[in-house]
Formats: C-alpha cells, structure tokens, sequence
C-alpha cells in the first residue's frame, strides 16, 4: 500500500504527496486537463503550441536557455507532452534540489513569458513534416485511424494541430487558452520520492500557489456511436504499407472496459502471446505488430498497428480477424489468462521503483475522477474470468465495427480485397454471436 496524501491549496489546485522512502530520486508532475478535444478546428494544436512555448522562459528566466540551464545545473531533467484529454509537466530532481527546480517548473507554468514565437512555430512545423508528404497530404495512420473512430468530434483531429494552425496562432491565443485552462481546479500535482509529505508539499505549495482559481474545464462530451466501421486507404510512395485496424470500446467510466483491458493483454503483451507469435513468429508476415488501449472518460480505441509489405496487407488482416474471432468464440486458455494477470500484477508492483510511474498513475486518475490504489486494481483485474475476456472480445472486436487504415503504396489497389475480407468475416461473426 502506498503512502499517498491529497491536499488542496487555496486555489483549489489539488496535490498529491507519495512518500517512498527507498527512492533515489523525486519527481513533481503537473497534469492539466486540456487537450486537443478541448479546441475547436481554428485552435486545433493549440494546447499542444502552448505546452511548447511554456518552455520558452517565464518572468525570472525569460529563455528557454535559461530555463534549461537552471533546471540541468541542480541535476534535474524536465519534459511535457501533450495528450487528447490532458497535458503533462514532469519534473525529475535529486531529493535535495527539489523544491529548487519544482520553483522553476512552478514559474513557466505561472508566470510564461511567451518569448521567441516564431522560432517554436518553426520547431512545431519540423514536428508536423513527420505526417504528411511533401504534398502536404496527411500520412499519419494513427491521425486517419482517430478521424475514422471519432469523426468530426475533437477527440478525432491530430492533437498538434496543423501548420496553417501553429502559424497563425497568436500571443492572444496563447494568453486566453492559458488563463482558460490553467487554473487551479483544472489542474492536479503529485509529487514523489524520499522527503517527507510535509517537504513534497512545501515545494509544490511554494511553486504553484500563483496558480489562480478557477473551475474545471469540462470537454465535449463523446455520445456518437458509429455502428459501421470505415476505411481510409492512403497512396503513399513508401517501401512498406502502414496498417492500422482500429475498433471504438469501453471509456473510463465503464467498468466492463477492465475485461477490454485484459482482453489486450491476452492479445498482446509480449513476444509470446497470440498478435506477435502467429503474425510474425509463425508466419513471417511482419517485422513487428501491436495492439494498444486508449480509454477517455466516456470512450476508449483499440488500435492494432504494423508496418507491413504491400503484398502482405491482405494476409496480416485475414490473421488478425482470424486471432479476434477465436477470442471471441473460445476465449482466452487459462495459461494465457494466468500470464496476462502475472504481468499486470507485476506491472502494478513495479510502480513502487520509479517515482515518476507512481506520479503517472495517480496524478491522471485523479484528475478524471477515477481515483483507484493499485491494490483496488489488482482486486479488480484478479477476480476476471476466461468469460468475462472472451464477452469483451465478442463485444468489442466484431469486424463490422473495424475501421480499416492503410497508408503506403497503391494502398487503394486494396479496397476489394479489403471489402470481401470483411464481408466474409462478418458472415463468420455472426455464427460465432449466435453460438
């Protein structure tokens, strides 16, 4: 059981305090609840523009320079990243200089500065070269995966937004989006390591008392449920066709989604179970293939990902609806079942060695209000049986409900073969529900 404390500052900022004493190092995080499915299309990319330029100084260090050189001089290291539904601070620290360096972290996140816009509008434009051609065609599959899921709702559009975007944003834009979201109800801190509750309290309290009040920033509810899947298939002049199969399941606040979540694990998690060994192991189709969760409050996606030859597209999906239909007729074996729930457990174990996974676990879930202790997991994930794993799969993993990614060359060339595929599956799928 950890030795986790939550208080509230004045500002209504909530902290959390976890102290572990065997630690070697100390971590303050800052998680916002701000993303990209918080912007409308004119902002899209803009939480992300601004979690870039908070780094470029604040009132007492007013240069990225300086900021990093404050920070690296006490032995610290800083990062951010920006999700669809929060934006992460993370600052690591030796024990002794943490309340040093959460100050300076405290300062961009107070006090920014907004220095050198263009410059950052060139680093952003760099980052977004990565997903489209030199067209200025968008070649993410993950991006055209989320539209497919989503659609027009924010939780669809690329979290860095585009370059018309970053361009045009404006220090205006910047300003209003941070007095917006940043504010203390819209915010949680945890901190970790060695000191003492009172000394991880002090150095938060200290950083982000000027934080100012303010309620929390509800998004645009998710209530579209798209009964078909669809397809995007993208001509790129690449040696290998990105594939992406992508299904809508379970959010947050459904509780059958830990089946969905063991589910995956089954799937995936390791070069011994069913996705790794049968794609790549046995057949040789691919150099490596994944399945991963994203669950959001009210809804989550499975994405299955692999980069493939072009004439291995059809026999990577055929093999992939093929693993899914027999989870869903048969469940997982109680071997796979018992391995899946060995790692996750260790998984959970594990997070008493790193002070940064221990802010990372609870830090998001308590800003969605799904505030659970990693024994309450494992009571929770224990108590699965093969049925429940194998209901999921026949609820989440219908191959009428699949969205169907492929970027690469003549990737269109694929639309028939994908279209029998499917329909073949689906004739099989229903004979599986009805047994």
């Amino acid at each position: 059981m950890h030795d986790v404390r939550t208080h509230r500052l004045d500002n209504g900022l909530r902290v959390l305090t976890i102290h572990r004493p065997h630690l070697h190092r100390a971590v303050t995080a800052v998680y916002v609840h701000v993303g990209s499915r918080h912007e409308r299309p004119r902002h899209n990319g803009l939480s992300h523009f601004l979690e870039h330029m908070l780094f470029r100084g604040s009132a007492t260090l007013p240069s990225a320079a300086l900021v990093n050189d404050a920070v690296e001089s006490l032995g610290g290291s800083m990062n951010a990243a920006t999700h669809s539904d929060f934006t992460m601070f993370e600052l690591s620290a030796p024990p002794d200089a943490l309340s040093a360096a959460t100050g300076i972290l405290g300062g961009i996140l107070t006090r920014p500065v907004f220095a050198d816009r263009k410059v950052e509008v060139g680093i952003v434009r760099e980052e977004l070269l990565e997903d489209v051609d030199d067209r200025g065609c968008d070649i993410s599959p993950d991006n055209h995966a989320r539209r497919l899921v989503f659609g027009k709702h924010p939780l669809g559009a690329p979290i860095a937004g585009t370059a018309r975007n970053v361009t045009r944003f404006t220090e205006d834009d910047l300003r209003a989006h941070h007095a917006l979201h940043y504010v203390g109800g819209n915010m949680v801190a945890c901190a970790a390591g060695p000191l003492s509750h009172d000394e991880l309290l002090a150095a938060v309290s200290a950083s982000l008392r000027g934080v100012p009040a303010g309620p929390l920033r509800p998004a645009k509810p998710y209530t579209r449920r798209r009964k078909r899947g669809r397809r995007s298939l993208v001509a790129h002049s690449a040696s290998q066709t990105a594939l992406r199969l992508a299904y809508p399941c379970e959010g947050l606040d459904d509780p059958s989604g830990s089946a969905t979540e063991m589910l995956l694990r089954v799937i995936d998690d390791g070069m011994s179970t069913r996705l790794y060994r049968q794609v790549c192991e046995e057949r040789g189709l691919a150099y490596d293939v994944s399945a991963d969760i994203e669950r959001f409050a009210e809804v989550g996606v499975i994405d299955v990902a692999a980069s493939v030859a072009r004439g291995s597209v059809g026999a990577v999906i055929e093999e992939v609806l093929g693993i899914f239909r027999e989870l869903a007729e048969a469940g997982p074996t109680l071997a796979e079942l018992d391995k899946a729930k060995r790692r996750f457990g260790f998984d959970l174990d594990a997070l008493d060695d790193d002070a940064q996974d221990l802010c990372d676990f609870y830090g998001p879930s308590e800003l969605f209000g799904q505030r659970r202790s990693p024994d309450a997991r494992r009571v929770e994930l224990m108590a699965l049986r093969a049925e429940d794993v194998r209901a999921a799969a026949a609820r989440v993993l219908d191959p009428s409900r699949v969205n169907v990614v492929l970027v690469g060359p003549r990737a269109t060339k694929h639309d028939g073969d994908i279209r029998s595929l499917l329909k073949d599956f689906r004739g099989r799928w229903r004979k599986v529900v009805a047994a």
